[in-house]
């Protein structure tokens, strides 16, 4: 059975990473990496999202075909950000339009599109291994689908190799 396993951020008391799985894990050729990444969450809107994510991660634990899972945030700056690490795309789509997570982006999709939240999503090919916490960050603000405040701001462009 999978279970999270809570580091907390020890320059960072009000920060934490949640994780699920093995980051060291050997990824099949089909392995996909999907994003999602919010900024400037208020107070209210971290609270929701942190009830929502106690749901999916529920879920999450029960999916055979994930093979990573990591949930981080941080109360200043509002940061929340969810990364999964899948078999191949088919198994996170199948995730993604069933149970907690189809309710999740149903009925609260106006925490990540609302007020001055900064919402990056994005989904893309990994080989060998999961990529540092930087990177992932790096890459997401820099190709991700962006959207200020619930304006879509640019689309999700495929990251070079």
């Amino acid at each position: 059975m999978k279970v999270w396993i809570k580091h907390q951020d020890p320059n960072n008391k009000y920060g934490a990473k949640f994780t699920l799985g093995d980051r060291d894990t050997l990824l099949p050729e089909t392995a996909i990496i999907s994003v999602t990444r919010g900024e400037r969450f208020n107070i209210f809107r971290i609270i929701i999202n942190g009830i929502v994510n106690e749901f999916v991660m529920k879920q999450l634990t029960k999916n055979e075909k994930l093979l990573y899972a990591e949930l981080s945030g941080q109360l200043q700056g509002g940061i929340g950000q969810t990364v999964t690490v899948w078999k191949d795309g088919s198994s996170m789509n199948n995730f993604r339009t069933k149970g907690a997570h189809k309710f999740a982006t149903q009925f609260f999709a106006w925490v990540f599109y609302g007020g001055k939240v900064q919402a990056y999503f994005l989904t893309w090919k990994i080989s060998n291994q999961i990529p540092m916490d930087h990177e992932i960050e790096e890459t997401i603000k820099k190709y991700g689908r962006h959207f200020d405040g619930g304006k879509l701001i640019r689309q999700a462009q495929k990251p070079p190799k």
